[in-house]
């Protein structure tokens, strides 16, 4: 007989005596009798299908939910873990007076790993939680869902967080002080967080401004830029080594668009596999308000999405495109109410985080191949880089920089 058998034949009577045992022993144990038999039912349950599957996965995914639930009910972590601790006491015994020999050695080892698991998972949850409550600025989405266990949440610099619900990564930008800018710190911190998701088997992520925030991102730092006579869109900046990383990722990346984007924000939603936005969504390219002579990279993300002569109007006008002629024009996959914005994007992210990760990771592959890699002659390109160092050299460029920073309207002399 499977032990997953022998436990479900035992439920009754072993949630009974861990029941029992929890009032008793527990004196900061503050739920009702209904309530705690509730909870250990529903971890027994986990426990079976760990017994069953042969793996912690599915006790380890729903401690995260459990943790982020009984947080947000107030629970101490000692009392949630006090659940843990005795439904493993209770099932040990059960197991070592039911099983003999190798089978029940086996069964030991799976009930102390899995049940071990889900305490670690649990205590991970409460202590991100319970710093992010602390940390000013951006907070963890609160709309969950039933089947989104949330994991451990990094904070960088207190303008990114990192968060995993299922299978599915969140990247909120939360720096608001500067709207978003897309500082080298923040890039690089965005390239660290999809490092992070990857490690941890994410399959598929959303990448969002923080609640209430009315610019989805400005765009670059200027501030950051090179004033002439060096290539502000090298190859190694970090603007570029971050698109880069998300035209890479191995997973589907989802732009969830509340509020504005400009300028290398919008390469940045570009090269997302797929854009959700809602109504107060804009989009702009502004290289021309700068002087600044835009990579053939950056052009060839734009390429892949827009027709030329679209093109052409938003690089030439820098005027933002509305949602809705942004859903017209296709850069906006689906344009969906404000109030749905959040939980139609992670519907979307964790239907296809259910399908074949390694089907979608070659798809994704294959398609950026054969948008990305397009022939050029070698003196074609040097051409093209000597267009554009004449640019970046110009008292143009260093006139746009200027008035950016001075916040006036620039004088372009073609110089």
């Amino acid at each position: 007989m499977e032990t997953s058998e022998i436990l479900a034949d035992a439920q009754d009577r072993v949630v009974d005596e861990a029941v029992a045992e929890l009032e008793q022993r527990h004196s900061r144990y503050k739920a009702t009798s209904t309530e705690s038999r509730r909870h250990l039912q529903d971890l027994f349950q986990l426990v079976v299908r760990c017994a069953r599957d042969g793996d912690a996965e599915p006790i380890v995914a729903s401690s995260h939910q459990i943790a982020a639930d009984r947080f947000a009910a107030g629970s101490d972590i000692g009392e949630v873990q006090g659940e843990f601790n005795v439904l493993e006491e209770v099932l040990w015994r059960e197991l070592a007076d039911t099983l003999s020999g190798e089978q029940r050695v086996e069964a030991l080892e799976l009930l102390s790993a899995a049940l071990g698991a889900g305490r670690d998972a649990l205590a991970r949850t409460y202590v991100a939680l319970a710093g992010a409550s602390r940390t000013a600025g951006v907070q963890p989405s609160a709309h969950l869902g039933a089947e989104a266990p949330v994991t451990a949440q990094a904070v960088v610099d207190g303008n990114l967080v990192t968060e995993v619900i299922g299978k599915v990564g969140v990247i909120t930008l939360g720096d608001r002080r500067r709207r978003n800018a897309i500082s080298a710190k923040l890039a690089t911190g965005i390239v660290s967080a999809l490092e992070s998701l990857q490690a941890q088997n994410c399959r598929a992520v959303v990448l969002r401004a923080a609640e209430g925030m009315s610019v989805w991102s400005g765009g670059r730092d200027i501030t950051e830029l090179p004033r002439g006579r060096r290539d502000p869109l090298a190859y190694n900046d970090p603007l570029e080594e971050m698109l880069r990383a998300i035209r890479i990722f191995p997973a589907p990346i989802v732009a969830m668009v509340h509020g504005s984007v400009w300028g290398g924000a919008f390469d940045l939603v570009l090269s997302c596999d797929m854009v959700v936005a809602d109504e107060t969504a804009s989009f702009a390219i502004t290289p021309a308000n700068l002087g600044l002579p835009y990579n053939t990279t950056g052009l060839l993300h734009f390429l892949g999405r827009l027709p030329i002569n679209l093109i052409k109007e938003m690089f030439f006008t820098a005027e933002p495109v509305d949602a809705h002629k942004a859903k017209e024009w296709l850069v906006v996959n689906h344009l969906v109410e404000v109030a749905e914005l959040e939980s139609f994007t992670l519907q979307l992210a964790t239907k296809m985080a259910s399908k074949s990760p390694l089907a979608i990771t070659v798809i994704k592959e294959q398609l950026r191949v054969l948008n990305d890699y397009q022939p050029i002659a070698a003196q074609v390109y040097e051409r093209i880089q000597g267009l554009r160092r004449e640019a970046y050299d110009s008292s143009d460029y260093l006139e746009g920089l200027n008035a950016f920073a001075e916040k006036r309207q620039p004088i372009f002399r073609g110089t």
